[in-house]
């Protein structure tokens, strides 16, 4: 698998893998097969742990992208396939990897943005630990990352710490694939004319055997991850898979079950075997997890189980799920829109800003995030803190979410216009505009509650009015 060509380098042109990198111990490979060859596994998702209660109502999570790619301001991983519809400006391998070696964030203090999130009313975090490039953020025993590059520093401790200092859950992205490692893709693959066309396996069980060291691979960089750094709350998983190896055969609930029983607690995602990604959105086998990912970058129309995520861009043009150079940010309707779209149907909305190649956010991050937490100072009961998704998609011409059975949240959004309908079936006792404390008169009639909003009443962003029975 790994051919003679492939010569051990320093810190460098990292494309031309250094298979050192990537050897695995004994019992690294004997706990991987314990695993893939233990006995069957079936879990009860989600997680019934007590401690995993948090997240049906977290609400609001800040995805970040962040590794050498930063440097770059371009598309994690996938900007090193040529001619890649969303990689943004393309990069060769060598020119990608070689970032590797300016990679030093000197501004890296994730306290100053997480507290800034936490204030504007995000309530947990996810970074991603490592992307489909490999290179870890931590200085992990096994394959590339700041072991090599930065003398071992570790940049997930600061992480975790500012985390859990500004009170939200901490979340690790993983990406089981490894596209650095030895013998992942020839270089003939590394364009979209040519990506994942290669024939039939021909040596199944030398296959199996590159396969199984893989996997110890994945599963020791796991286990670092979730004993190294105390409780971890979520774990994003992304796609593990090995060329001829089924999705099936990728043991989804034995691993999960390996890692609750380092984390108890934790909720894990449905992207173990559940390949995703731009060109593959609905994925490659059935979603097993605590919680499902159907909705990448596209506005959540119906409940698709009972934990769900809705993952976004909330940057604008450029970068893509990277860092932003020009600090474009999508307008704070259209963040209302795919927000209150989650929460009305019961899911969390985790929304993506990648952090620079020096570790800040861009300065713009910090000016939309004081909007939305502007907003949360009216708003916020409507949506966290408890808030329920709709009795009904069908009951109302807006999207509504609740608080218990006698409050009901009717918001309407920056597009909307004209008047609101909600079969409610009875009559409130009061409708309440948040954002000012106003009381709105409406009707009531047949089971219906109708109202309607004055121009001077409207925000523009989601004017919530509550309605109380």
């Amino acid at each position: 698998m790994i051919a003679a060509a492939l010569v051990p380098l320093i810190a460098a042109a990292q494309w031309e893998i250094n298979p050192d990198d990537y050897k695995i111990d004994k019992k690294d490979l004997r706990r991987a097969r314990s695993i893939l060859n233990g006995p069957e596994r079936t879990l009860e998702f989600p997680n019934p742990s007590e401690g995993a209660q948090w997240y049906p109502e977290a609400g609001l999570g800040l995805f970040m992208h962040w590794g050498i790619h930063s440097m770059l301001g371009v598309q994690p991983s996938w900007n090193m396939i040529k001619n890649y519809e969303w990689s943004g400006e393309y990069h060769s391998r060598q020119e990608y990897y070689d970032e590797a070696n300016r990679f030093d964030p000197k501004d890296y203090n994730p306290d100053r943005y997480l507290k800034a999130a936490k204030d504007a009313g995000f309530t947990y975090a996810v970074l991603t630990t490592r992307h489909h490039d490999g290179y870890a953020l931590w200085p992990s025993k096994y394959g590339i990352g700041t072991r090599q590059y930065m003398h071992g520093r570790d940049l997930l401790k600061d992480y975790v710490e500012a985390c859990r200092a500004n009170g939200l859950k901490v979340g690790f992205y993983y990406s089981p694939r490894d596209w650095h490692y030895p013998g992942d893709r020839p270089d003939s693959e590394w364009d979209t004319e040519t990506w994942g066309r290669r024939g039939p396996v021909k040596d199944s069980v030398a296959n199996r055997r590159e396969f199984e060291a893989f996997f110890a691979y994945v599963i020791a960089q796991l286990g670092e991850l979730l004993t190294n750094y105390g409780k971890i709350d979520l774990l994003w998983l992304d796609g593990m898979g090995w060329y001829g190896i089924a999705p099936e055969d990728l043991c989804t609930e034995k691993v999960y079950a390996w890692i609750r029983s380092l984390q108890p607690d934790i909720v894990i995602n449905d992207r173990w075997a559940n390949i995703v990604d731009p060109d593959n959105p609905a994925g490659t086998s059935m979603r097993i997890g605590d919680f499902t990912t159907p909705f990448e970058c596209t506005t959540p129309t119906y409940i698709p189980s009972e934990w769900w995520e809705h993952c976004h861009i909330w940057n604008g043009k450029g970068g893509g799920w990277g860092y932003n150079k020009m600090g474009l940010f999508r307008p704070l309707s259209w963040f209302f829109e795919e927000f209150v779209a989650s929460r009305s149907l019961g899911g969390n909305f985790l929304i993506n800003v990648g952090p620079s190649g020096s570790g800040d956010m861009h300065p713009n991050y910090y000016t939309e995030v004081a909007k939305v937490g502007k907003w949360m100072e009216s708003g916020r009961e409507s949506v966290l803190d408890g808030a329920g998704p709709t009795p009904g998609v069908e009951l109302s011409n807006v999207p509504l979410t609740t608080r218990g059975d006698d409050i009901w949240y009717a918001h309407l959004l920056g597009k909307f216009k004209g008047q609101v309908s909600v079969r409610t079936g009875r009559r409130p006792v009061s409708a309440v505009l948040l954002q000012t404390g106003e009381e709105v008169p409406f009707i009531y009639r047949d089971g219906f509650v109708n109202f309607r909003l004055r121009d001077t009443q409207r925000g523009g962003v989601d004017d919530v009015v509550r309605l109380s029975f």
